[in-house]
């Protein structure tokens, strides 16, 4: 099989084992160009995910944060109990709050533990640069005092005459 043919085979095995649908994985998948691919769906109206749209999660949160504050207020604004629906409506959106509210507790924790991990990482970080200017000054101090005292790697100074 050639690079091309694996590709685009590896392209429709990712898509198939739920790996995010991306405009350059579809493309790849079929052969298309992913610009054009884009294009196509943004002219044509489509409704693309936030993971094709290339946002962030956080973003994605965001956006599903908006959609239901937008479903509460709507309720809000007409509360008529009686209203066909109305009990459903209100179900839906205490379902999804509670699935959102998981979500973001899920995230927070995920986000704490990052940044744990970067200032962690930064701390490393700083002990290895000190841990480096402390190596490179006892080298120096070494090689100072085996000058000093005639001392030369891989043999006496006798070499040097």
């Amino acid at each position: 099989m050639t690079d091309g043919a694996e590709a685009v085979w590896a392209a429709r095995r990712a898509l198939m084992e739920g790996a995010p649908l991306t405009f350059e994985r579809l493309a790849q998948a079929c052969r298309l160009n992913a610009s054009a691919l884009e294009r196509t769906a943004r002219r044509g109206g489509w409704k693309v995910s936030g993971v094709a749209q290339g946002l962030s999660r956080g973003e994605r949160i965001g956006r599903l944060k908006d959609r239901l504050l937008e479903k509460a207020e709507r309720i809000q604004l007409d509360p008529d109990e009686d209203q066909p629906g109305a009990d459903k409506a209100v179900s839906e959106l205490s379902s999804s709050v509670s699935t959102l509210l998981k979500i973001f507790e899920t995230t927070r924790d995920e986000d704490e533990a990052r940044e744990r991990q970067i200032s962690s990482d930064a701390n490393i970080a700083d002990l290895l640069d000190k841990l480096d200017r402390k190596i490179v000054e006892l080298a120096r101090h070494l090689a100072e005092r085996m000058a000093g005292e005639g001392v030369f790697p891989g043999g006496d100074s006798d070499h040097l005459t």
